[in-house]
């Protein structure tokens, strides 16, 4: 069972900063505290303690006790141990501050009820393995480079033609790629046709590479696979940068079908035909409890149009009957807020990750394609 937060935390004990890689001063705060057995109160070592989507991660030691060091902003925060339901605290960490915090694990409780345990494999294992492997990693050039490590431990099961997968352990990845080893905490994701739902955090760490050759390799894929992201997309919606920053972006009804151009098509909105119609989506952000944080609201959808790039001849094949097949020179993404507003930082961090649907190209380009969040072009 996954349990999810959402919470503040106000424990302050001092003020930093620390330079980033390039030199300049961020401003970050420093997370500390303990984690113990809901139960028993004894201090559980080995807890896994990490910002989603993220780099940055501590491990427990004997004494339950652990000490992270994060930038400020949008941040979930994953607690996670094999044998124990794992928590998600979505947290604003807005003063570069010292906070405590003190986390009680609930042990896992594995109900068998009349299930016949066995120890023979689905017959179609496999072919639920490769289902699984196209949807969850995707299906561009980067995916071929991505290799599961441990798809063993996968629970795989097909039930009225949806397939839902699930894992008591993280799957380890290696995405030759991007140069990141992955660790993924797989709640459950779910293929119904074409649509996917999942319920699971990453945590990246730097691969070693074995040449220079190979770390120019990665830093281009890096490049490649942020431009045109939802996570550029966001970041230069906040610096009041997307038509800069390639994308062009109009305010549409609820399309037919999502991912049919023909809605775009028909809008009068339609780029570099009408242009003035295009809507600037920093003017849907109003400001939050601080200078930290803002609350987008926006009905209905945004349709993103990537203008500097062209799409993968790939996302034609996937689209099939929203698309025309032939690979065209933009990118062109939907967007709906799930809850009618959230809450971003100052970065373009969502608070709750879950908050935003993804249509069209942004949902083509998958796991294979992420960057952790703390990635930057410069």
């Amino acid at each position: 069972m996954h349990k999810h937060l959402i919470f503040s935390i106000s424990l302050t004990f001092c003020l930093f900063c620390t330079p980033d890689v390039y030199g300049q001063q961020i401003a970050r705060a420093r997370l500390l505290g303990t984690v113990q057995d809901a139960t028993s109160g004894e201090a559980l070592q080995g807890v896994h303690i990490f910002i989603s989507r993220s780099s940055i991660g501590a491990v427990s030691d004997s004494e339950g006790a652990f000490r992270l060091t994060i930038p400020l902003g949008a941040h979930r925060i994953v607690v996670s141990r094999v044998g124990h339901q794992t928590q998600t605290h979505d947290v604003m960490i807005r003063a570069p501050k010292s906070y405590k915090l003190d986390f009680d694990l609930v042990e896992e409780v594995m109900v068998l009820g009349e299930l016949s345990i066995s120890d023979k494999r689905d017959e179609h294992w496999d072919d639920y393995l490769k289902q699984f492997r196209e949807a969850f990693l995707g299906m561009t050039d980067n995916a071929r480079e991505v290799e599961i490590l441990n798809p063993e431990i996968l629970d795989l099961m097909k039930d009225a033609g949806t397939l839902i997968a699930s894992a008591d352990e993280p799957l380890i990845l290696n995405n030759r790629a991007l140069g990141y080893r992955i660790e993924h905490h797989l709640h459950q994701f779910v293929i119904d046709g074409d649509e996917t739902w999942q319920d699971g955090e990453s945590y990246f760490r730097e691969m070693t590479p074995s040449s220079e050759q190979e770390a120019e390799k990665w830093d281009k894929h890096r490049k490649k696979a942020y431009n045109g992201s939802a996570q550029h997309f966001f970041r230069s919606m906040m610096d009041n940068r997307t038509r800069k920053e390639g994308f062009q972006v109009f305010h549409v009804d609820d399309p037919d079908e999502v991912g049919d151009r023909r809605q775009y098509e028909m809008n009068s909105a339609a780029p570099f035909q009408e242009p003035q119609f295009a809507v600037n989506p920093f003017t849907f952000l109003e400001p939050g409890n601080t200078d930290q944080d803002y609350t987008l609201h926006f009905s209905n959808y945004f349709m993103i149009v990537y203008t500097h790039e062209e799409e993968d001849r790939r996302y034609a094949e996937w689209q099939r009957v929203y698309h025309s097949g032939q690979v065209r020179d933009m990118q062109y993404s939907w967007l709906r807020l799930q809850n009618g507003a959230t809450t971003l930082d100052s970065r373009g961090n969502v608070l709750d990750p879950y908050a935003v649907a993804y249509f069209g190209y942004m949902s083509f380009e998958r796991l294979a394609d992420l960057l952790p969040k703390e990635y930057d072009t410069k």
